[in-house]
């Protein structure tokens, strides 16, 4: 499925040198990139057409605990990563832009989300077609104001640590409390946010229920990653946000981690989110066969 996105590779690709030629610094940069951010979001709720309010209201709840449950494990053991390595958390440090987002921002993108959703319910919209594109468009803009270093290959292990044990431990509790099975648990949380892969591979092997679960729960993971950003970025830094994105790192949150993390956080992003796009590639069917 790698293969499949080489578009987006090449979109990005194609921004980072349009960016390295005629480099600028105007408003519209960041404005169109968080336009491009919310046209997808719409586009995204318009594709969940064919999925019942009633059943989204029926299996939120328990996707919302688990999401909120990785998220946690993954922040402690990233900020304990950086307690070992003797770094500061980001807000003492200083790192990181000074400006962050509202509540607006975090409600626009929200509200994209519903919309989009409800104009899926009564009208076809394209999403197959126009979800790629938008991506490719997110990403090109991306591509034009980021840095990349060589640092951040060499400190890419500590997020994909963070993501790895956290989404172990988050699995292992709710098997313990008696919410899911081993199976369902692992398979979702091991799915690092990227719900397109492992929501049909789940609903395949173990239902429609389970499947919507595992969407859901890797959905509001890639979505809370978002609306939290500009409140989590100082604090975690670029390692303990590229970690709760996951695999979303390296294509929908890549904007928000360079932005309100670490401004020469890209590789860093990137790498991890390539890392954990192939381990989820390779783990969710793994576990599913077992």
């Amino acid at each position: 499925m790698l293969v499949d996105d080489l578009y987006l590779y090449a979109a990005f690709g194609a921004g980072w040198l349009v960016g390295r030629i005629w480099p600028s610094r105007h408003p519209w940069f960041a404005r169109a990139t968080l336009a491009s951010v919310a046209a997808l979001l719409l586009l995204l709720g318009a594709s969940f057409r064919s999925i019942e309010p009633a059943a989204i209201a029926e299996v939120f709840p328990l996707a919302a605990a688990f999401t909120a449950l990785v998220l946690a494990t993954t922040a402690v053991i990233g900020l304990a990563f950086q307690r070992r390595k003797g770094v500061p958390p980001a807000g003492e440090a200083g790192s990181g832009p000074r400006g962050r987002a509202g509540f607006p921002t975090s409600l626009l993108l929200v509200a994209a989300l519903f919309v989009g959703y409800g104009i899926g319910r009564v009208t076809v919209v394209p999403t197959g077609l126009l979800i790629p594109i938008a991506l490719a468009a997110l990403l090109a803009l991306v591509g034009y104001g980021i840095d990349l270093t060589r640092e951040g290959l060499r400190r890419a292990w500590a997020p994909v640590s963070s993501a790895a044990s956290g989404a172990v431990l988050a699995a292992v509790a709710f098997v313990a409390l008696g919410r899911l099975t081993a199976t369902a648990s692992f398979a979702t949380s091991l799915a690092f946010g990227w719900y397109s892969l492992a929501g049909p591979l789940v609903a395949a092997r173990l239902g429609a229920t389970l499947g919507l679960f595992t969407f859901l729960a890797n959905f509001l993971r890639e979505l809370t990653v978002m609306l939290l950003a500009p409140y989590l970025g100082r604090r975690l830094g670029g390692e303990g946000l590229s970690a709760l994105g996951g695999a979303t790192s390296m294509d929908t949150n890549l904007y928000f981690i360079v932005r309100y993390a670490d401004p020469r956080g890209g590789t860093l992003a990137l790498t991890t989110g390539l890392t954990l796009t192939i381990a989820a590639s390779l783990l969710v069917p793994l576990v599913l066969a077992l």
